[in-house]
């Protein structure tokens, strides 16, 4: 009788933790520091054009949210600074009570030194003396560890490497607050130099239904990390992915679908914003499903004009088609116009990990087809 008691308490336990709730983002109790920056003293850094800037985006999306102006410090271009960033992260910490959101957001070049440790440009950043001039991500664990007293931490950057982000995450995981970062890039690659990463945040916080892939009205951290990891591959051909501690929930609510950004519903196989492949003349290009009728839809090439948009057939559509590699092949990769020998350790939709033979494991990297050929 006894055990009876025991299991059925163990169960209704077990119950009561699948069903427990994952929890939602809330912008009222959130402490916000972003820095931006698109022109730096070392002039071996090169400037990022500023019109259309969507860190400054992401700010007013934060601030729509709910997310109030006090609670978020901006440091833009100049104001950047290693000091500056070092200085107002461990304010913004300060400033946050029990219980709150910490979210850390940095856009503009990252870098990586021959150890593998990553560094945040900063304006002030020195190429020539990464580890006394720049922001390492060490840099952040140690600041936000020792001042940060809230919840839960969130981390984005949009840069290079951003993916050394991860490795901050992980610190966190025997941490009383929970952790998680969406990234440009992977922490062994380049990242590209559009708005792609960042564009997509305000798309997350915005409440943009393209999101929603279950299409339940919230966009969960799961949904946020396939989004952007989605928005990278066949937009820029990178590759990304999130991490978070085991603490949190990757059902974490980030966002509702805001009712006006809810996508349309489209008949037939395909959904609105899926990604595709779309035959023209023969060859197959990277395409966007933006509508839809019996029959046909309506895509989007990505790459060209919104004026090349067309009407297409089912037989000129189908499903992206990833790299041709599979692992242990002996490969051929391009890296800075020149091939080396390599072998691919493993893949992953269009990218191929890959370890240089006779070179350390610190050089191991994605690649995509462009860099790869056959030995």
């Amino acid at each position: 009788m006894i055990r009876t008691h025991v299991i059925s308490a163990l169960v209704l336990s077990m119950a009561g933790l699948a069903l427990a709730d994952p929890g939602k983002w809330e912008p009222e109790k959130t402490y916000a520091l972003m820095a931006g920056v698109l022109e730096w003293q070392d002039k071996n850094l090169s400037p990022f054009p500023k019109e259309n800037r969507q860190d400054r985006a992401l700010e007013a999306t934060m601030k729509k949210a709910g997310v109030p102006a006090d609670h978020i410090v901006f440091l833009e271009d100049k104001a950047a600074t290693q000091k500056g960033i070092q200085e107002k992260l461990r304010e913004v910490c300060g400033m946050a009570a029990e219980g709150s959101t910490l979210i850390f957001y940095f856009a503009g070049h990252g870098m990586q030194d021959d150890g593998g440790e990553i560094y945040l440009a900063n304006y002030d950043a020195d190429t020539a003396k990464k580890k006394a001039t720049c922001v390492a991500t060490a840099d952040v664990t140690r600041i936000i560890s020792k001042n940060f007293k809230g919840s839960r931490v969130m981390l984005f950057a949009d840069c290079c490497y951003s993916g050394g982000l991860a490795k901050v995450v992980r610190d966190f995981d025997k941490a009383t607050a929970s952790a998680a970062c969406l990234t440009s890039a992977t922490a062994s690659n380049i990242s590209t130099a559009e708005w792609t990463f960042t564009a997509s945040l305000v798309a997350i916080f915005g409440g943009d239904g393209a999101a929603d892939t279950s299409g339940d009205g919230s966009i969960t951290l799961k949904e946020a990390d396939a989004f952007v990891a989605g928005e990278m591959r066949f937009k820029e051909g990178q590759l990304t992915r999130g991490a978070s501690t085991t603490s949190f929930d990757s059902g974490f609510v980030l966002a509702s679908v805001d009712a006006a950004k809810k996508p349309k519903d489209l008949p037939g196989p395909w959904k609105f914003h899926e990604y595709c492949e779309v035959e023209w003349k023969g060859e197959w290009f990277r395409s966007q499903v933006i509508d839809g009728r019996e029959g046909e839809w309506k895509v989007h090439y990505f790459g060209f004009k919104d004026s090349d948009d067309e009407w297409v057939p089912a037989k000129r559509i189908r499903k992206p088609q990833g790299i041709s590699a599979t692992g242990g092949d002996k490969v051929q990769v391009e890296w800075k116009h020149k091939w080396y020998p390599a072998t691919v350790m493993k893949v992953e939709g269009d990218f191929a990990y890959i370890h240089y033979e006779g070179f350390g494991v610190e050089w191991d990297e994605w690649v995509t087809g462009k860099r790869l050929k056959k030995k």
